[in-house]
């Protein structure tokens, strides 16, 4: 294959994702509304870790493993680059926002008292959530109804509008 075509496609394939992303809404569970990546970038980002896992196993048990070791050590770092590239899950309740990273291994939550402000950065495309501590997390392109969230912040936190400042 062409690599303008394997170019073409990968762009293809991220713009896809950002249009899934537009149209899928947030689900509701309990009094928490979450923000994940769209079906679809969850789909692929998940066969790929898992492909790449198996592949590195199995690379790892062959006869020929002393002289392929390399491919199983890349194959991992590949499933752990899939692994953090993967966007967090972004919870808002009543009581605050939590946000869950590395397919649930690593979690913040901050309660409402502790945001400073809520802002859209044009720049990024993303929707920034600042604490007083300086912490933040954020809303990207590749999470689900950005309305929604947006809507969210402004309703429980102070939303800025672009162009202003703390």
């Amino acid at each position: 294959m062409p690599s303008w075509l394997t170019i073409l496609c990968t762009l293809l394939a991220i713009h896809l994702f950002a249009l899934e992303a537009l149209a899928e809404r947030a689900k509701r569970l309990g009094e928490v509304t979450l923000y994940r990546a769209p079906l679809g970038l969850r789909l692929v980002l998940g066969a790929a870790i898992i492909t790449m896992l198996y592949g590195a196993g199995s690379v790892a048990l062959s006869e020929e493993f002393k002289q392929d070791w390399w491919v199983s050590v890349s194959l991992l770092g590949l499933a752990f680059f899939c692994t953090a590239q993967w966007p967090a899950e972004l919870g808002v309740s009543k009581s605050g926002v939590y946000q869950k990273k590395w397919l649930g291994l690593h979690k913040r939550s901050f309660q409402w008292k502790e945001i400073a402000s809520a802002a859209l950065d044009p720049s990024e495309n993303s929707v920034w959530v600042v604490t007083k501590s300086g912490t933040a997390i954020k809303h990207t392109m590749f999470h689900i109804d950005r309305d929604g969230f947006i809507a969210q912040m402004a309703t429980y936190g102070k939303w800025l509008a672009p162009g202003r400042q703390l």
